[in-house]
């Protein structure tokens, strides 16, 4: 018997004698190897949905953001602005009649007509429904506008009377609103259109004013005397018959200073960002210790971890912003921070829901429903300015998240509790689908893990 039978087994040859065979790496373009051609197939189809996904994802990104502001203008009479003549006069006539020829586009509002009586005769009252977001705007004509002018007038032509100033102590027209709900859209489109209504009532009024004027002047005036103190009348009420409805603007929630807007705008989208940079270096840290730590500490320090590093990065945020916004209440301050603070678990959440549950195409989806909000959020304009097709931002959390904000910083309109309401709802719809998807996936990890392991040993 050979000598390696000798004992009734066989010796094993050492596996380091045998020569490794040396593989060279080929061409995939030009090889006729079944194999090769099989990857290459794999390949090419790969390459083809990769860039049909980018392509399409690219295409709804540009789609649906772009498409948000691309003409304004023709939505500019979903704005409500109020017009009330409490004067009820000559003046009034002019006032109103020059709203009513605005043109259609940019150049004319949804013009809802008031009487005074509807706020019991008190220009104070008249901005309530711009407190309450009702309108955007309140234009009002002061009352007795036109007997105060014509008293100007008939003093003027009085020559036994010397005049230094016109009667109208106070502009005839106030134009009450608050740029802090959305300063863009406030500045650009609901300001310039009355701007411009005023300027036309103004301009007809003084051309009936002068022309009234110099009717009056040419029939009285018989003596050298008289002609020249008409004409010194004249020189000091001069103002008054270029502008006779001259307007004053009273700005009841500016949305200054601008580090506010800035906070309420690209804070969020920073906000956002640092929110998928928690979540992603959590997910990062958890998987090394899947199958060494059981699958419920590690859902545990998913959401202790999450609840903290929120607390602490909106701690941060609104410190540094009412820093920067010389508010020194400390009630405001409470309130604020809780917000963000919610607003921050609500932006993880989205991030983890889409990232843990959607697999390859989490990411694609991700970013369009990013686009989705951004579209809405009112940045610059608001929803009214947008096609129908964008009103789906008012079910959407970055709408609330701004617009909460807004109420918080310049004390502007919004609904801030259905803002809380919403933003709560979210977070506990997302926390819940989390916390079982999460645990679902951990557990899954946790014994594929160990499975392997048997599988080695």
């Amino acid at each position: 018997m050979h000598s390696r039978y000798r004992f009734g087994y066989i010796i094993a040859e050492d596996p380091s004698s045998y020569q490794i065979p040396t593989i060279e790496p080929v061409h995939i373009w030009n090889s006729s190897n079944k194999d090769i051609v099989g990857l290459r197939k794999n390949l090419l189809r790969q390459w083809i949905f990769a860039s049909i996904e980018l392509w399409t994802v690219i295409f709804l990104i540009s789609t649906i953001y772009l498409g948000s502001g691309s003409n304004p203008s023709k939505y500019t009479d979903n704005l409500d602005v109020n017009i009330i003549d409490y004067d009820g006069d000559l003046a009034g006539y002019y006032f109103t009649n020059a709203f009513r020829q605005t043109t259609s586009g940019n150049s004319t509002l949804h013009w809802c007509y008031k009487d005074s009586s509807d706020f019991n005769h008190n220009v104070d009252d008249t901005q309530d429904e711009v407190q309450n977001g009702k309108v955007w705007a309140a234009v009002v004509l002061r009352a007795d506008t036109t007997r105060l002018i014509n008293q100007s007038l008939a003093a003027l032509a009085n020559t036994t009377t010397t005049l230094f100033s016109p009667f109208t102590s106070t502009l005839p027209i106030l134009v009450i609103y608050g740029d802090g709900r959305n300063a863009f859209t406030v500045n650009n489109y609901v300001l310039p259109p009355i701007r411009s209504a005023i300027a036309k009532a103004s301009t007809q009024y003084g051309q009936y004013l002068r022309s009234t004027l110099i009717h009056n002047l040419s029939s009285s005036a018989n003596s050298a005397n008289n002609y020249t103190q008409q004409l010194f009348n004249t020189f000091q009420i001069g103002t008054l018959l270029v502008d006779p409805l001259s307007a004053s603007y009273q700005n009841i929630h500016p949305g200054s200073p601008f580090v506010g807007q800035l906070a309420t705008t690209l804070g969020y989208i920073y906000l956002y960002l640092v929110s998928g940079m928690v979540v992603g270096g959590a997910i990062k840290f958890v998987s090394q210790f899947v199958g060494k730590i059981h699958w419920f500490d590690l859902l545990l320090y998913r959401i202790l971890n999450g609840l903290f590093q929120a607390f602490m990065i909106s701690l941060i945020y609104s410190l540094i912003v009412l820093w920067f916004f010389g508010i020194r209440s400390g009630s405001l301050f409470m309130r604020y921070w809780m917000f963000n603070w919610l607003s921050i678990m609500v932006f993880g959440m989205i991030v983890v829901l889409f990232t843990i549950n959607l697999g390859v195409l989490g990411n694609s989806l991700l970013t369009i429903f990013v686009v989705l909000l951004l579209a809405s959020a009112t940045f610059q304009l608001v929803l009214e300015l947008s096609p129908t097709f964008y009103r789906y931002g008012y079910g959407l959390p970055l709408y609330h998240i701004v617009n909460g904000a807004r109420h918080l910083l310049f004390n502007s309109y919004s609904n801030f509790g259905l803002n809380i309401g919403v933003l709560v709802a979210y977070f506990a719809t997302f926390w819940s689908l989390a916390l079982v998807t999460s645990a679902y996936w951990l557990r899954k990890q946790q014994t594929n893990f160990l499975k392997e392991n048997q599988q080695k040993k």
